[in-house]
């Protein structure tokens, strides 16, 4: 009895130890020691991974892996160990091809989109009135980064994809010149990252359930809840009227979000639908009353994105 009582706490020993999670940071510079930005950094084994800010630097978690594959544009792909997950240092030399020139990251995503006419769709005509314009319909100005976790659990990236989410129709799109693009089929995708100019990433998932045509958002995961944002982005044509005395309206088209939020309780918890309110929060969020109650009364800030990211973390922590 006492054998099979200690076989069994050997073998959850061994399932939370494999189960368990490091933070690895490093830099990625060239063999001139010059940061290499944007450079795509996975875990060998696992489907984690990162891009190297602006500096060349990263960090993000893996499952314990011993190994990280790296690359970038313009470089030959390397394998390295990991000695010690607080200070990483990748080498990337270069591969000496021309190669295909791709499209960069920070160039203008409203200007390739307007003077190459690729957008068609209701709308399209406004996006080239910069002055009279507000807000967008899609989720960044430039090209940015990113990687694919497919339906099947496969990381997808090609150094030469640069990706933007279009945030009325909800479609992924990507491009490798910065003139031409692809609307990437949303039924073979789970999740996708995208990181902008300064290394932040944004998460999205594919949830049927909760919205059919459009990715969600990931504002906050942890072991206690995942919280979503719906864009639910809308174009308003200019609708000013003035009488010579009077106006309304505004004199700019729009492109203007109007989110909604959603919390879930995990594990397998219902969606509950929020927005930026007090009420409507405590109620999402009824099983930890006492904990959310005292969040909002400790935080007596505008609530936005930022906000309820942190009210994610603190409820997850």
């Amino acid at each position: 009895m006492k054998k099979t009582i200690l076989t069994c706490l050997i073998g959850l020993i061994s399932v939370l130890t494999f189960a368990q999670k490091i933070t690895v940071n490093g830099i990625v510079n060239d063999a001139q020691g010059k940061p290499v930005p944007f450079a795509f950094i996975k875990d060998a084994v696992h489907n984690h991974a990162a891009f190297s800010d602006p500096n060349g630097a990263f960090t993000f978690k893996v499952d314990t892996a011993d190994r990280l594959l790296v690359s970038a544009p313009g470089f030959n792909k390397t394998t390295v160990t990991i000695k010690d997950p607080q200070n990483v240092s990748v080498v990337l030399a270069a591969d000496g091809a021309n190669g295909v020139k791709t499209a960069a990251s920070g160039e203008s995503f409203k200007e390739k989109l307007s003077t190459e006419g690729m957008t068609r769709n209701a709308g399209s005509e406004y996006i080239g009135k910069e002055g009279a314009l507000h807000g967008s319909r899609y989720l960044f100005e430039n090209w940015v980064h990113g990687y694919v976790l497919t339906s099947t659990d496969s990381i997808k990236q090609n150094d030469n994809y640069l990706f933007n989410y279009q945030k009325m129709d909800g479609s992924l799109i990507l491009t490798e010149d910065g003139h031409t693009m692809q609307t990437i089929n949303r039924h073979t995708i789970k999740m996708f990252v995208l990181f902008d100019d300064q290394g932040q990433y944004y998460t999205f998932e594919n949830l049927p359930a909760i919205d059919p045509t459009h990715f969600l958002q990931l504002l906050s995961t942890g072991s206690s809840y995942k919280i979503y944002k719906q864009f639910n982005t809308k174009f308003i044509p200019n609708n000013y009227v003035s009488n010579g005395m009077t106006s309304t309206g505004n004199n700019y088209d729009e492109f203007k979000d109007d989110p909604s939020y959603y919390a879930v309780k995990v594990p397998g918890g219902t969606p509950q639908k929020f927005v930026l309110k007090s009420k409507s929060i405590k109620t999402a969020f009824a099983a930890d009353a006492p904990k959310v109650s005292k969040y909002l009364s400790d935080h007596d800030a505008d609530m936005d994105d930022n906000y309820i990211t942190d009210l994610g973390n603190y409820l997850n922590w």
